[in-house]
């Protein structure tokens, strides 16, 4: 079935779709170029329209100059801006760009779905970003352009004849989408039809792309829902008690005939079960996050924690966290404590999930900065002024006071019936020993989030940035470098653990000097790293050993019998794995 443009009263088969990349693939270099020209105290536009009538970077898209060549030629070609560019640091505002995986989703989908050939056509330069960048599209394209490769540049209308020609259809069959007019211009001279794109904006393209082709948007939401799943029977909640509730509390928000249209259970997360509400009569997305059913552990699963953690950083910080509506103590209402907050929409990295490893390299090496930066940006805040409370003494060792607390834990969950781990005692014992020679300072407090991983974030939908904070849980007022130990981690675990990082996407030295530059704090020493994350994988062998204490108790959420021989087993490796990490080779000291 043949797929139909009507422009001007003709019908158009569309065989092809053929894309620019800056602008609509990835976003414009442009908003580098105008940061840029801002930092060197200029004009927003004023590098960029002078790099346009820069004869130094035409030929280097061309593929007729080096990028070295280049940075050293165009300084002098710049006009009035002669002396005030740097063509190295040009260079990398023109290197890469963030993809727009929305719109990669689409594509992916297009292609199955209706059969259409796909191309790219980018004016672009020999790089390792360009690189990896057009090696990570290659599976979502027939064909990829690039102008050093075959010495012509957009808008010469031989490039648009060439990528037909390659695709194996007729310039009239073809579609090409690009942000900027003398492109698109020269498109239509060679028979093509056109798509322009305004600021990035993809989700429009996309619900353009689906007019043009009879196809239905939503069939490529990127990423895929966040993954919800029908309410266990063990978890149901009365929603009609609930409504009667939340009227009563929030008449602004629900009102009296307000009903549940759809609730749905996150199927993410072993520790308190989160619901997905969606009102009928608004619309509204809401996230309600409760107690576990069963008996508890003292101090374990505090709503109130986590809700007036995030209450308080959302109404009066930059923090990004949902918005909150109210605290439930009053447990006769669905069984449990509960709050109330907003469904934020984005990305869940899930530990071994399948969306990490669709992501490009640098995306997520890039999302782990922008987690660091937002670390760095709660560690900096006034915790007194927002009323975190310190409950250890001045003075005291952090560390120390955190290693007895889930020794206690541990041993509440032995005497409730979960196995000895020799493993984890074996560890706390070391860990005694090993946080009395670090070098930095073990009296320091901060606001902590304290399971800071890319599990408890939500990811904007198609920027590798943080869009909301969850799951304070375990938050307190504590030692920064615990939180950022704790997220260094993750990457150090052996499979099946490890799933949001590995050693070839995160730089650690990178992210320590990045949160050292940001915060203020002296840079780690290696040793001083490797203590933080034995103790991180000693508090993680905590938490897991709580858990597999519930899911022995049959009060765990989203546990079957072999997820539950799985548990016994990963805390068994994360105690090893720590106390291997303490030991340097050769050596019995930290």
């Amino acid at each position: 079935k043949l797929q139909f443009l009507y422009f001007i009263g003709k019908t158009m088969p569309v065989k092809a779709l053929i894309f620019d990349l800056g602008g609509v693939v990835v976003a414009s270099p442009v908003i580098r170029l105008r940061e840029y020209s801002v930092k060197l105290g200029l004009k927003p536009e004023a590098v960029g329209v002078a790099m346009g009538r820069t004869e130094a970077f035409h030929k280097l898209e061309r593929g007729e100059i080096e990028p070295e060549e280049f940075a050293r030629m165009v300084e002098p070609q710049m006009g009035d801006l002669s002396g005030k560019i740097n063509g190295d640091e040009l260079m990398r505002c023109m290197n890469g760009g963030v993809l727009h995986m929305d719109l990669i989703a689409a594509i992916d989908q297009i292609r199955k779905d209706k059969k259409i050939k796909t191309a790219v056509i980018t004016n672009n330069f020999k790089s390792k970003g360009m690189f990896q960048l057009t090696e990570h599209l290659a599976p979502y394209f027939d064909d990829i352009i690039e102008s050093y490769r075959v010495n012509m540049r957009k808008p010469d209308p031989r490039i648009f004849h060439l990528s037909a020609q390659n695709l194996g259809v007729a310039p009239a069959d073809c579609v090409f989408i690009d942000d900027l007019g003398p492109n698109l211009k020269s498109a239509k001279s060679v028979g093509m039809q056109t798509i322009k794109v305004s600021n990035n904006d993809t989700p429009t393209l996309i619900r353009q792309l689906g007019q043009l082709l009879d196809w239905d948007p939503k069939r490529a939401l990127y990423p895929p829902a966040i993954n919800k799943k029908g309410v266990p029977p063990q978890h149901a909640i009365n929603t009609a008690a609930l409504l009667e509730y939340l009227h009563k509390e929030l008449p602004h928000l629900i009102s009296k005939k307000e009903q549940v249209a759809k609730i749905e259970f996150f199927g993410t997360g072993k520790s308190n079960p989160t619901y997905y509400l969606r009102l009928a009569t608004t619309g509204r997305e809401l996230v309600l996050r409760k107690q576990p059913p069963g008996e508890l552990l003292k101090g374990a699963h505090s709503m109130e924690r986590e809700y007036h953690a995030m209450n308080a950083l959302g109404k009066y910080t930059d923090v990004p966290v949902p918005t909150t509506h109210l605290l439930c103590k009053d447990k006769s209402v669905i069984g449990t404590d509960f709050f109330l907050m907003d469904y934020v929409p984005g990305r869940m990295w899930t530990t071994g999930g399948a969306v990490i490893r669709k992501l490009p390299k640098w995306h997520f090496a890039d999302a782990y900065v922008d987690a660091v930066t937002t670390l760095a940006k709660l560690h900096k805040l006034p915790y007194r002024d927002l009323g975190f409370v310190l409950k250890q003494k001045e003075g005291e060792c952090y560390f120390e006071k955190t290693i007895d607390t889930w020794e206690r834990q541990y041993k509440g969950g032995v005497r409730q019936g979960a196995p000895r781990v020799e493993e984890f005692e074996a560890l706390v014992a070391r860990l005694r020993e090993a946080v009395r020679v670090v070098e930095f300072d073990r009296t320091k407090r901060t606001f902590t989030h304290g399971d800071y991983k890319l599990d408890n974030m939500i990811m904007h939908p198609t920027e590798p940035r943080v869009a909301a904070l969850l799951d304070f849980e375990l938050s307190s007022v504590g030692h920064p470098l615990s939180d950022l130990g704790y997220f260094l981690m993750w990457h150090r675990l052996p499979t099946p653990f490890r799933g949001m990082g590995s050693p070839t996407l995160v730089d650690e030295a990178q992210l320590t000097e990045r949160y050292s530059e940001l915060t203020g704090a002296p840079v780690l020493s290696q040793a001083d790293l490797e203590f933080l994350i034995s103790f991180s994988m000693f508090k993680l062998a905590g938490i897991a050993h709580g858990v597999w204490s519930r899911a022995l108790r049959g009060t765990v959420s989203n546990v079957d019998s072999d997820e539950m021989e799985r548990m016994g087993a990963g805390v068994r490796m994360l105690a090893g794995n720590g106390l291997k990490n303490l030991i340097k080779p050769g050596s019995s000291k930290l």
